[in-house]
């Protein structure tokens, strides 16, 4: 802990310093009221001290590098037990030798020598007790640190498989749309081929930025409506409604399009008229909110595999966010309607 203190604080030296001298000039005073004279009190208390403090480090570097398990838990009291044996004896030696034998009375060092022992005693082992408990907590925090980062990279690679599945979903309708097209419209064909590389360009550059802004994905989901347009022709018209004000807020990419895809999905897999699907992106409590509208028939059913991109996207929701109230679902009078309220970044 003094060490820690050292690396970890400025001019902690100094301070350490002035802790000492008060430590010494408070013990002095009081060898002093006890009839000693000043240089016996400056030379006895000063060796103890510089001893104390030895001990300390010698301690830290102990158990730094071994912590005591449950069985070996004594040790924390019998290394500390056994320095402090150490220090007295080895006090009481070097104030015989540096010492003169006048200044210093040696019935007072018999009288305090128990005291001396007790108090150097309780200091080592409850300094001890606190390096071990410091150790434990330390250890602990790193333990929860490792725990964190594993979570994190459990959620980054669910995170990209979902991103993962996704794109492949869409792909492969699309390209089942331009095999159907091929020989009845080429031309339609030729105009979607290049309406999906695009697509899919877009989706490759934005991979490394997780974030973007709502009009960079606004850009991204005209794209998306281009090439359905394509595979559904008249049938389908989607309409957004937008204010420039929010444009620079940001959401994760890629986390509209598939409820777009699964309101195409729904409604014309489920009606035989056309179908209008409006797209909303407004401010909910300073968070950016995106409302997804489309009509449906409910007796016919759910088209095949309809729910993916619903479950995908909130599972996404709460891998970023932690939580699983951001996408709610209204389904009513023939209407279903998908609320994603996106929080900001700080």
């Amino acid at each position: 802990m003094i060490i820690s203190f050292l690396h970890q604080r400025n001019n902690a030296w100094l301070k350490l310093i002035i802790i000492f001298l008060l430590l010494l000039s408070l013990c002095t005073l009081l060898f002093m009221y006890y009839g000693q004279s000043l240089w016996a009190s400056l030379i006895d208390n000063s060796i103890f001290s510089l001893l104390l403090f030895s001990a300390f480090i010698i301690l830290e570097n102990v158990f730094k590098n071994y912590i005591p398990t449950a069985k070996n838990r004594i040790l924390v009291y019998i290394i500390p037990l056994v320095i402090s044996i150490a220090i007295l004896f080895l006090g009481d030696f070097i104030l015989q030798k540096f010492a003169i034998s006048s200044e210093i009375n040696q019935d007072f060092l018999d009288q305090v020598f128990v005291l001396r022992a007790f108090i150097i005693s309780i200091i080592l082992v409850f300094y001890t007790v606190l390096i071990n408990i410091n150790a434990k907590i330390k250890e602990q925090k790193e333990i929860e640190e490792r725990e964190n980062k594993i979570q994190q990279l459990a959620k980054e690679s669910e995170l990209y498989q979902l991103k993962q599945q996704l794109q492949p979903h869409f792909l492969f309708n699309s390209l089942n749309s331009i095999s159907a097209l091929i020989n009845q419209k080429p031309e339609k064909a030729r105009e979607m081929t290049l309406q999906l590389s695009d697509f899919l360009r877009n989706t490759i550059k934005k991979e490394a930025n997780n974030w973007i802004t709502a009009e960079e994905e606004l850009k991204f989901l005209k794209l998306f409506t281009d090439i359905e347009n394509v595979r559904f022709g008249h049938r389908l018209a989607i309409k957004f409604q937008f204010n420039d004000e929010l444009m620079e807020m940001k959401l994760p990419h890629l986390l509209i399009q598939p409820i777009l895809e699964n309101a195409i999905k729904h409604s014309l897999y489920t009606l035989e008229n056309d179908v209008e699907i409006n797209v909303l992106f407004d401010q909910y409590q300073n968070n950016l909110r995106v409302r997804i509208t489309n009509p449906y028939d409910s007796k016919v059913g759910q088209a095949k595999g309809s729910g993916f991109g619903l479950d995908a996207v909130n599972r996404r929701l709460f891998l970023i966010f932690g939580r699983y109230d951001l996408l709610k679902i209204t389904d009513q009078d023939q209407t279903f309607m998908v609320d994603l309220t996106i929080p900001q970044q700080k």
